[in-house]
């Protein structure tokens, strides 16, 4: 009896616990969150993931009123957390796009919409 119930439970957990694993990255926190208002014209990035990121494979792109331009992401405090800073932005509304591959080799998008203000 005790074998019929715990052999289904094990493979159920197993099965949960792989596919955990294999999970694409997702955006779990950011600086400056969506739909933030940023006061002044320089803005760090924050990215924070529930995985780990190749920061030498993953992309971040900033597209606003001027047009678009690529951001060089750098390793954060841990291998879950992509940074960029940009200076010289107008006043307006921005997307930053992220493009991050994850340990496991999956490619993983998103966007962070914000906004800025002047001083």
């Amino acid at each position: 009896m005790i074998k019929s119930v715990l052999l289904p439970l094990m493979v159920a957990l197993g099965l949960m616990a792989a596919s955990e694993a294999r999970a694409h990255a997702v955006l779990v926190e950011s600086s400056p969150p969506a739909e933030a208002e940023v006061v002044g014209a320089k803005v760090e990035f924050h990215l924070r993931y529930n995985s780990r990121i190749d920061a030498r494979r993953s992309r971040l792109a900033l597209k606003g009123p001027a047009g678009s331009k690529t951001l060089p992401p750098q390793q954060g405090e841990n291998e879950a957390e992509l940074v960029a800073r940009v200076e010289g932005l107008a006043p307006g509304r921005y997307i930053l796009f992220w493009d991050v591959l994850s340990v496991d080799g999956h490619v993983s998008r998103g966007q962070v919409p914000f906004l800025t203000i002047a001083p």
